[in-house]
């Protein structure tokens, strides 16, 4: 079931779409912090997976975009991935399957942020089902899915620079690496705050308190547990390095940077 605060603006975001598609709609699937029970007021947007039959060309994806918009929240958009049945369980497309623009070769459908192995994982294992049955045929490679992870975990860990002193801006971030570490180690989709709380138990004490700080912020809590935002700072980025290479996705460490609580670059 959806919260109550984004069940409107999705249901008439649907009303809309059936008096553009018709029968061409054929499933509609919350996937994200939806579907994983972890909805945030402060941080979560909306995630959706649109499913149609026969599928939608660029130039009928497009004017379909301006109904997002009311599904937009605090200023963070919904993310809406136009797909197909054959897409769903065929999954990802790879090596010579690429088209130009990041899409699957052969069609006009343009590269969809949600189109992850993450997400596919969501689709096959917790599924929340709008339109469509509840339990779609959908690809699962959960070695392709760790791979993916590792990837994206350096990625996100290289880009963690500049100011990052406010609670609004560290929190997602230390939660997001602590997913992508959950499905390196694991191979299971965690939810955001299951994720955090889980890596608790992994590392080391020290970092505790970022891991707690985090996810209080995410399910509302309004004091921090930190005194100022810099020792938070350096605690954050001290704990992403050290997830990536637990996790198999280390990344060297830059100027100025260090390896211990409380240790990393200096104020920006």
């Amino acid at each position: 079931m959806l919260p109550s605060e984004v069940s409107g603006p999705v249901q008439a975001y649907i009303e809309a779409l059936r008096g553009d598609l018709g029968h061409q709609l054929a499933g509609v699937y919350a996937v994200g912090s939806l579907a994983l029970a972890d909805f945030s007021h402060r941080q979560s947007n909306v995630d959706l997976v649109l499913v149609t039959d026969p599928p939608l060309g660029l130039a009928r994806i497009e004017p379909l975009r301006r109904h997002e918009k009311r599904m937009a929240r605090g200023g963070r958009r919904a993310e809406v991935w136009y797909t197909t049945w054959a897409e769903i369980a065929d999954g990802p497309p790879d090596g010579p399957h690429d088209g130009p623009d990041g899409g699957r070769a052969g069609t006009e459908r343009p590269a969809a942020a949600l189109a992850t192995p993450m997400t596919w994982a969501i689709l096959r294992n917790d599924p929340l089902a709008i339109i469509g049955p509840d339990w779609p045929v959908v690809w699962s490679d959960p070695e392709a899915l760790r791979a993916w992870s590792r990837r994206r975990l350096r990625e996100v860990v290289d880009a963690a620079h500049g100011l990052l002193v406010m609670r609004h801006d560290i929190s997602p971030l230390v939660l997001e690496v602590a997913r992508l570490a959950q499905i390196a180690l694991g191979g299971k989709v965690l939810s955001k705050s299951e994720a955090g709380e889980t890596l608790v138990g992994v590392v080391a004490k020290h970092y505790r308190r970022i891991l707690t700080d985090s996810v209080g912020y995410r399910q509302g809590a309004q004091f921090s547990m930190y005194w100022g935002p810099f020792e938070r700072k350096y605690d954050a980025l001290a704990l992403l390095r050290d997830v990536a290479e637990l996790a198999g996705a280390g990344t060297a460490p830059g100027p100025g940077t260090g390896t211990g609580p409380g240790s990393g670059p200096g104020a920006g």
